[in-house]
């Protein structure tokens, strides 16, 4: 057997994919589950709450931020917020379980998003069972915007 190192191998395609990126955002998803009973007006007070505590209400460049629901269709709701700078979608089975979907250009780290996180859940008995954040954009995106630098060539592609 014999000991490869990085040099070793060719790094042009993966220099060319790392150039290609241009992160925009971020993404979380978040599943939730509790065997109490939950409604619409939980849902929607507890989308409120988080989002005042991510102050997406102050910095919606002084637009109002209006959650919108959709109850017509199963047992539960979807619930909508857009701004300029993000969306959160709120999807409610009509019993037990909740997916979130939150996406921000700007201002949104891992820290925030457990504070949502904990602000969603507070005054209810849901626990997370799902959690998962990627970075958005095009170009086959796999760095977060705050990693990337596109004017710095990365350390495995030095001396290449």
């Amino acid at each position: 057997s014999h000991p490869y190192s990085p040099d070793d191998y060719d790094k042009t395609s993966p220099l060319e994919q790392w150039n290609s990126q241009h992160p925009l955002g971020l993404q979380e998803i978040i599943q939730m589950e509790t065997e109490d009973p939950l409604s619409k007006d939980v849902m929607t007070q507890s989308l409120r709450r988080a989002l005042l505590g991510l102050s997406i209400f102050k910095k919606s460049g002084g637009q109002q931020v209006k959650i919108e629901d959709y109850d017509n269709i199963g047992d539960g709701c979807v619930l909508m917020a857009t701004w300029h700078e993000g969306n959160v979608f709120v999807l409610w089975d009509g019993r037990g379980h909740v997916d979130i979907n939150l996406f921000a250009y700007e201002g949104l780290d891992s820290q925030k998003v457990k504070h949502f996180n904990y602000l969603f859940r507070s005054g209810t008995t849901l626990s997370t069972v799902l959690y998962d954040e990627q970075p958005r954009g095009f170009g086959r995106v796999v760095s977060y915007k705050h990693d990337f630098d596109p004017d710095v060539e990365p350390h495995w592609a030095q001396g290449k």
